[in-house]
This record gives structure tokens, C-alpha cells and sequence, in this order.
């Protein structure tokens, strides 16, 4: 049985697709099968960041057009994830049907041990959908007041949808005077701290080179705190907990 994680955060820009590339690589290179499936998909952009734009089968045309849905997952030949792409084009905005998604989604139980849920940013409509199909959340922020409060926002939505939150990632973190600190980030969050990711300015050269962080950098501390997210995860699957601490 697959396990659905939705990664998500409180508001754009704070490292949530690169987190679910990172992590879902990670997770692959320590034996586990994975699909990550662009959730954004009003404004998706995780084909973007693996360097591709164009697929004859996306998620949309498996809500559209009922296309079965293992038809939809690409090996990524840079990074060698399997992926589940959107279609960027406008015109998909109108081809979005939860239900839909929700029935395919069962299929993937047969292909993947984890599935990460690269989700919309924000509190809309997607992100309430996206909450209700997975087993748990994964919150992403970075370590300033407005993303804390956003992701604030985002927790306690997701517990009145009743969801398993399992814990935060903390991107872009440095121990500076003008950052959040972590134990002030677990105190206002009420929630543990599971990676704190370092900000270094190399995750801008994966970008643009459209590689994965740790594909790059393996040995550099962001990409061992992905790996070591990824072990948490793995055990936590293991014990069949739904709460990581």
C-alpha cells in the first residue's frame, strides 16, 4: 500500500516543490519506490524545475479524459524520479476534477510505496482537496514572521480537516540574528521540527541547472538533512505511526 504525503505550505516561495523532489529522491536512493505527483494544479511547476514542459499524458488528462493513470508517470532521466506531471498550459485550470483524481489515485497503491503530493501553496480550494487524499501532511516554511504565520494558518486548517500533520521542514535556515529561532518556530507551530535545511545559495544552481539538489551536492549538510527526513519517514512507515517526533 502506497503511503500519500502532501507537502505543502503556507505560502509560495519558501522551497516546497524542491523539498518534494529532494526529498522523493532521497527516499528513492534508499530503496523505496516513488511517485511524485504535481498537485499544484492550477499553477503547476514541478516539470519545470526537472527541466521538462511537455508530456502526451498528464494528471489532467486523467481526470479529463480518464486516462488511466499509470499512464501518466515519466522516468525523469536527469534524476531518475518517476514522476506524475501537470499540464502547464491555461486551459488546464478548467480541467481539474477532484473526485476524479481521487479514484485514480487508488491505482498508484499497486506502483509506488510513497506517493509525495506537491501541493499548492496557500489555503484555496486545491489545498483542502489535496488534504483530504492523503494520509498525512508535511508542512514546508522558512525561519521569518510571515511564512511562520502563514504555515500557522495552514496547521490548523489541516486539523480541522481531521489530517495527520507530521511535522515541519524549515528551509532556508540560518542561525541569524533576523531569523525565527527553532525552538520558537516548535513553541508557536506546537508541532516538532523534523529538517531544518540550511539556506545555501547552490539549491539556485540546481535550479537552474534542473537537477535535484542532492544529486549535486550528496555530500553537502541540506542534502544529508534530506536523506535523514527521508530515513525518519522510512521508519516512521515501518512502525505505522502517523505522527512523526
Amino acid at each position: 500500500m502506497a503511503r500519500f504525503i502532501t507537502v505543502l505550505s503556507g505560502k509560495g516561495g519558501v522551497g516546497k516543490t524542491t523539498s518534494a523532489i529532494n526529498l522523493g529522491l532521497a527516499l528513492t536512493k534508499l530503496g523505496a519506490e516513488v511517485i511524485i505527483l504535481d498537485g499544484n494544479l492550477s499553477s503547476p511547476n514541478l516539470s519545470i524545475h526537472l527541466g521538462s514542459t511537455y508530456f502526451p499524458i498528464t494528471i489532467h488528462d486523467v481526470m479529463h479524459k480518464d486516462e488511466p493513470i499509470q499512464n501518466a508517470i515519466y522516468h525523469n532521466e536527469k534524476s531518475g524520479l518517476k514522476i506524475i506531471p501537470a499540464d502547464i498550459s491555461i486551459d488546464s485550470m478548467q480541467l481539474v476534477d477532484f473526485p476524479k483524481l481521487k479514484s485514480h489515485l487508488q491505482d498508484l497503491h499497486l506502483h509506488a510505496d510513497y506517493v509525495i503530493i506537491d501541493g499548492s501553496p496557500g489555503l484555496g480550494r486545491e489545498t483542502t482537496q489535496l488534504i483530504n487524499l492523503s494520509d498525512s501532511v508535511l508542512v514546508i516554511t522558512n525561519p521569518d514572521n510571515a511564512a511562520i504565520v502563514d504555515a500557522k494558518r495552514l496547521i490548523e486548517f489541516s486539523k480541522r480537516l481531521g489530517k495527520p500533520i507530521m511535522g515541519i521542514v524549515v528551509t532556508k535556515f540560518r542561525d541569524k540574528k533576523h531569523n525565527v529561532s527553532a525552538n520558537n518556530i516548535e513553541k508557536y507551530l506546537e508541532l516538532p521540527i523534523l529538517s531544518k535545511i540550511p539556506h545555501d545559495e547552490r539549491f539556485e544552481k540546481s535550479l537552474y541547472l534542473k537537477k535535484p539538489y542532492i544529486e549535486l551536492y550528496p555530500n553537502r549538510k541540506a542534502a544529508k538533512e534530506y536523506f535523514n527526513l527521508a530515513r525518519r519517514i522510512i521508519d516512521a512507515t515501518l512502525l505505522n505511526k502517523k505522527f512523526l517526533k
